[in-house]
């Protein structure tokens, strides 16, 4: 095919996008981010498509995440505490983060110093929207919702909402296993779905720091400094019991809706691999 077809055809491909996503009240953002950043994205696509896409069904599939995750990202905003406020447990959440990452002190709210924003969002369009076709409109209203820096007053699904803060904790949490331990890169996902659930045990049970003596806790102590430390205290158990439920690692089939999936948890592991190990 002529250069120049291929690049009639990815025009004609976006135009398509625009038209279905411009009759979509609250899609029209995304509508707007692929007509202001068309030729950007041909001179990608053209990219995408020669070289790493499957032909066919599976190869229109990845075109379309891929013009949605770039409006998605255009649109968001920054990660905040408000993301990881599940439970309605703004105070715990406030301080176990303020504790992990740091912050700065402004004159009306402290700001606090979440690391790795473009990574963690990258991870959580790809894993939220890669195995659904089309994109499931819910989930694009709560991640508009909770993400886009202009703040609509969208009516979204409550379950789901918590499904996308939970996976923000998921993405964090394995984030801080590799940079704790990056003997995860070679051993894998399983390895991976072992140590977060030892991890969030130890948590629970209070084993990361010992509070009893001066002694290193959990591990030699390696993991006292990162979140899985930050989670630990009785005033923050409840918390990490209710968290993990929604990592639901057990695969239950109730609150399907709310609860991570065995999909969500596998993607999210594959990506912060890929992004992470070095």
């Amino acid at each position: 095919m002529f250069m120049s077809d291929r690049i009639n055809r990815l025009n004609a491909t976006i135009d398509n996008y625009i038209y279905v996503w411009s009759s979509i009240p609250s899609f029209v953002p995304l509508a707007e981010v692929l007509q202001n950043d068309r030729q950007i994205l041909v001179e990608k696509l053209l990219t995408l498509t020669a070289k790493d896409v499957p032909k066919g069904r599976d190869g229109r599939d990845a075109v379309r995440l891929y013009l949605l995750g770039h409006a998605l990202e255009r649109i968001a905003g920054r990660i905040t505490s408000e993301h990881f406020t599940i439970f309605r447990d703004q105070e715990t959440v406030q301080v176990i983060l303020e504790d992990s990452f740091g912050f700065i002190m402004e004159r009306d709210r402290d700001d606090i110093l979440i690391p790795h924003q473009n990574e963690a969002l990258k991870i959580l369009i790809q894993c939220l929207f890669r195995k659904v076709k089309p994109a499931d409109q819910k989930d694009v209203l709560c991640f508009l919702q909770l993400f886009s820096r202009e703040k609509a007053n969208l009516h979204t699904d409550q379950d789901r909402t918590m499904r996308l803060r939970s996976m923000i904790w998921f993405i964090y949490l394995a984030i801080e296993i590799i940079n704790a331990e990056q003997i995860a890169c070679i051993k894998g996902c399983e390895y991976f779905r072992n140590k977060l659930r030892e991890l969030l045990e130890s948590s629970i049970r209070g084993t990361i720091i010992d509070e009893e003596s001066r002694f290193p806790g959990f591990e030699g102590g390696k993991w006292e400094s990162t979140l899985f430390g930050w989670l630990q205290g009785e005033d923050r158990r409840q918390f990490v019991e209710k968290l993990k439920r929604q990592f639901n690692m057990d695969n239950r089939n109730d609150h399907a809706n709310r609860c991570l999936l065995a999909d969500h948890r596998k993607c999210v592991l594959e990506q912060v691999l890929t992004l992470f190990c070095r």
